[in-house]
């Protein structure tokens, strides 16, 4: 017999972005002369661009293949995405760097970042790249 995981009971009632969304309604609804800018959730406005599209594909055909297949990557990311990495972020501006001192992460390994970032000493710097740059310096 199936049982009600008592757990989603404890859930809010609302998904987030729902929520967001109906509270800038209200607001607006309520000011209607307020000059709103929202930071909040959007959408996209473009489609993904070709170079994109087709690096998404290749990636999928090589999961697909026995001999090009990938699992889980290395503590510390591919040593082929490092040297990417060094060659267009950084060479370019004249910075010299191994791919010992590139580390990768999805950004779901927090534990795993953490560590990495308590090794930083006085007068190095990381930097996090995603849709935006932060670094630790």
């Amino acid at each position: 017999m199936s049982r009600l995981n008592e757990n989603y009971l404890k859930l809010p009632g609302s998904y987030l972005f729902a929520e967001i969304a109906d509270r800038v309604a209200s607001f607006k609804n309520e000011k209607p002369d307020a000059d709103v800018i929202s930071l909040g959730i959007g959408d996209v406005t473009k489609p993904l661009v070709p170079a994109v599209v087709e690096a998404i594909h290749k990636a999928a055909d090589e999961m697909g293949q026995e001999d090009t297949f990938r699992g889980y990557g290395p503590y510390q990311g591919y040593d082929f995405l490092a040297e990417k990495i060094i060659k267009h972020d950084f060479n370019r501006y004249g910075i010299e760097l191994s791919t010992d001192e590139i580390f990768i992460s999805d950004g779901r390994a927090k534990k795993r970042l953490r560590e990495f970032s308590g090794n930083i000493r006085a007068g190095q710097c990381c930097c996090r790249i995603r849709s935006g740059i932060s670094c630790l310096c």
